[in-house]
């Protein structure tokens, strides 16, 4: 069984986390096919994330059903969160405001901090994720330039 959305089946342990509306649902499951096209389809997605710290494939982690997403009413500015001490991700507003592409794309951020990837101390191993997964061009990755029409952004982590 994959990784599960908090749609009322799932009382998150962190306050405020919660479950999503159906109005966020289209998104969300939209989010959930493009990530297993992608395992499918980009193999350099799965080896990416097998570099971080706990050594899973991005395969591994979606068919996880442990793992859990929860929506985030709180998280603005932020577009997602992990809670670290229970795996608990979130997605707040933000992901949801700019659309399906972002929530996906935040979704395998916080995927890359569940198996592993720093949150703070100035790592970008987690962002780095989206662009191994596509979701990036080389110019942002290589040079460092953010394009405002991929959801990856070279200066989060920096």
């Amino acid at each position: 069984m994959p990784f599960q959305f908090n749609v009322g089946d799932h009382s998150s342990p962190i306050w405020n986390y919660t479950r999503f509306d159906s109005a966020q649902y289209s998104k969300l499951k939209w989010a959930r096919n493009k990530l297993f096209k992608m395992v499918k389809s980009m193999p350099g997605c799965n080896a990416y994330f097998r570099t971080l710290p706990r050594g899973r494939s991005l395969s591994d982690m979606i068919g996880d059903s442990s793992i859990w997403v929860n929506y985030g009413p709180t998280l603005s500015p932020l577009y997602g969160q992990i809670h670290v001490p229970t795996g608990e991700i979130a997605v707040g507003d933000r992901a949801f405001n700019m659309g399906r592409w972002m929530v996906l794309a935040t979704i395998i951020h916080e995927l890359a901090h569940h198996n592993g990837a720093p949150i703070t101390g100035g790592d970008s191993r987690a962002e780095d994720a989206v662009y191994h997964c596509g979701l990036g061009n080389s110019k942002e990755y290589y040079e460092g330039v953010d394009d405002p029409t991929t959801p990856y952004d070279p200066a989060v982590g920096d």
